[in-house]
């Protein structure tokens, strides 16, 4: 026969193992966290400019692991022009530490603190504000609102996606700039109205879509 004391500690290690099992089945069935702003190597983003028509592409170029275990993404985007941006993923935003302009050595933008980019993920109704200086060293303020999920349709498909609003002031004149994010895609669409300009830019085509079910 089995010592009392004996039964009870068994009860409790199978308890403990139990209690470590359903955590780890809870943790694996715990859904990903939505992102808004996915950021790996060779992912690819080509976009139209509407108001003449041109193209313009975003491409993650690397991955660096910094000495305090977060990780920074090199995007390079190239219009015209050629412009690297360095971003963090922390997690709730996505920030922006600086901007390279690697054909005008010597010309970048750092923010420091780094810029809150974006909320990731996006959530309707949070609001938040950024004050600093763009490359030319001028001055500007965003005043960003989160609005509701809307369904946009780009020439790269059609997307359920999230609305966020920027209103801009500072050396020039007061703009208004309105994005739309897809879960798991990133930016879709742009607009922006000001008092003597309009344009924007939608999603052409991407490199990490999944294929066409049969």
């Amino acid at each position: 026969m089995i010592p009392s004391s004996l039964r009870h500690s068994l009860s409790t290690i199978a308890l403990v193992l139990l209690g470590a099992a359903l955590n780890a089945q809870a943790e694996q069935a715990k859904p990903a966290a939505a992102d808004f702003f996915p950021l790996h190597v060779d992912y690819s983003w080509t976009y139209r400019n509407t108001s003449d028509d041109s193209r313009f592409t975003l491409k993650v170029l690397k991955e660096t692991k910094q000495d305090d275990g977060s990780i920074r993404y090199l995007v390079e985007m190239m219009a015209g022009v050629q412009i690297h941006r360095y971003f963090s993923k922390p997690d709730g935003w996505v920030l922006l530490h600086f901007e390279q302009y690697p054909e005008h050595p010597g010309l970048e933008a750092k923010y420091e603190p780094p810029k809150q980019y974006l909320q990731n993920p996006l959530v309707p109704g949070f609001k938040w504000k950024w004050n600093g200086k763009d490359y030319t060293q001028q001055e500007f303020a965003e005043d960003n609102t989160v609005a509701e999920f809307e369904e946009v349709t780009v020439p790269a498909g059609k997307f359920r996606a999230m609305k966020l609003v920027s209103y801009v002031t500072g050396a020039s004149s007061p703009m208004t700039r309105t994005f739309w994010y897809a879960e798991g895609v990133g930016l879709i669409k742009t607009t922006t109205e000001a008092k003597t300009m309009s344009y924007g830019s939608e999603l052409v085509d991407y490199s990490f879509k999944k294929p066409d079910k049969k």
